[in-house]
């Protein structure tokens, strides 16, 4: 085995996100080239790059919402790259993630965006999921108060709250 299949296994072993080698090129224009990197479990990870540095792209492409041009990634140690939308779900089920603006729903509470996915994903009791929502919301930072708003109620901060409690698992 060589030293880089090595490298790649052990990563697959210990790391939630293993990305290697990918390239992302949108018509002549190449966003990624070369990007690999590792997540490990508890791990906390920063992207940082400037404005259309390829940073949500390349966490579109870790949740399965955007193939890369070519390269590999791993999720929780599973190949996901050319994985349809079917045999994406599961993976997709365990993942949260919080993009810049935290893309809540503006025509619903914020307990409703929050107990979107488990509504979506479990067939947990809407009462179950409410109290879920709400202790979600509190590790988030925000007081219960906030549950019957809608996010145009909210400050930016709170609303970025808000979309981490969502996120959270």
């Amino acid at each position: 085995m060589s030293a880089t299949a090595k490298q790649l296994t052990d990563s697959a072993t210990d790391s939630v996100v293993v990305v290697r080698d990918v390239v992302t090129q949108f018509g002549a224009k190449v966003v990624h080239d070369g990007v690999s990197f590792d997540v490990g479990r508890g791990e906390v990870f920063a992207i940082v790059g400037g404005s259309g540095s390829g940073k949500s792209t390349i966490m579109r492409q870790i949740v399965m919402l955007q193939p890369p041009t070519s390269g590999s990634i791993r999720v929780f140690g599973e190949e996901v790259t050319g994985l349809g939308e079917i045999e994406s779900l599961p993976l997709r089920k365990r993942i949260g993630v919080m993009f810049q603006y935290g893309a809540l729903f503006s025509d619903i509470t914020i307990l409703e965006n929050v107990g979107m996915p488990l509504r979506e994903h479990t067939r947990l009791d809407n009462d179950l999921i409410d109290e879920l929502s709400i202790i979600k919301l509190k590790l988030a930072g925000l007081n219960e108060s906030v549950a019957p708003l809608y996010p145009s109620q909210l400050s930016g901060g709170m609303r970025k709250r808000a979309a981490m409690a969502r996120a959270i698992a």
